[in-house]
């Protein structure tokens, strides 16, 4: 995607949230702040019990295709991407049913080694990407959280929205007329003025990644009355160069960097809120 700024020559006509953001994770320790908001914690393998490993690797070995999948049912994780893996693993009968699947997929297994279909099952599962959760616990400890009621009525200081889904988005309808289909991730207070906010962490290009920053540009175009509204956004989007020093052009990247809104990362989130004081 083509830049309409030239971010080299005239950075200082980027939103000013967008430029702080861009300098944090250039020039500061980005990931290692940023991890403790987004705690993926560390992958650790999953062990096979050792009777149950033999018994893997003696089916395999003597190409007994019931007996390994039915094995493999005992376990929580399927060697590869096998469609219809769930359906034989919950359903009784499916495997004494369906012998044309199971000889397909013990064929897929009998591909590779009894050593490497055993590494596949340890091997580390993906850390928890639910980052919505993280991004609240974080919110809630690092600001000061309040009852709906002691919410309503604060005038001063930074304060967030503790309480129930159902809870906030009602008041952000009924009382400040807000269009929202959920409870946006951050509802806030800085003295009398409201702040809603969309938070996303995206971290690599394309599919749902570019579909969640639409998502936050689309939250933050729809102002109505005197609240506030940002975007938060964490990972790749505030790369402005390559490993190979050359100038980004990937279209998240731009979207974001080039945006009007206060789009910012949640590491200067506090200084948002400061700016409002």
């Amino acid at each position: 995607m083509d830049r309409q700024i030239d971010i080299e020559n005239d950075f200082d006509l980027l939103n000013q949230w967008v430029q702080r953001s861009i300098n944090y994770f250039n020039n500061q320790s980005y990931i290692d702040d940023i991890s403790e908001i987004y705690n993926y914690g560390v992958a650790e393998p999953q062990r096979i019990e050792s009777g149950l490993r033999r018994r893997i690797l003696s089916a395999h070995n003597d190409r007994n295709d019931e007996e390994l999948i039915t094995l493999l049912r005992e376990l929580n994780k399927f060697p590869y991407d096998e469609p219809f893996w769930y359906l034989l693993q919950e359903i009784d009968g499916f495997i004494e049913n369906n012998p044309n699947q199971v000889n397909r997929i013990a064929q897929s297994l009998y591909n590779m080694s009894g050593e490497e279909l055993l590494a596949k099952i340890e091997s580390s599962p993906k850390l928890n990407q639910q980052t919505g959760p993280m991004f609240n616990n974080w919110l809630v400890n690092e600001f000061n959280a309040l009852n709906i009621d002691d919410f309503i009525q604060s005038e001063q200081g930074i304060h967030v929205l503790g309480g129930s889904e159902i809870e906030a988005k009602n008041f952000l309808e009924d009382q400040l007329n807000q269009n929202v289909d959920k409870r946006p991730d951050l509802v806030a207070k800085v003295n009398s003025t409201y702040i809603i906010g969309e938070a996303k962490w995206v971290g690599r290009s394309g599919g749902n990644q570019d579909k969640s920053i639409d998502e936050v540009l689309n939250f933050c175009s729809n102002v109505r009355g005197n609240v506030l509204r940002v975007g938060i956004i964490d990972g790749f989007v505030w790369m402005t160069r390559t490993s190979s020093g050359r100038l980004t052009n990937l279209k998240s990247c731009v979207k974001v960097q080039e945006t009007h809104f206060n789009l910012m990362s949640a590491l200067i989130l506090e200084d948002y809120f400061n700016s409002l004081l």
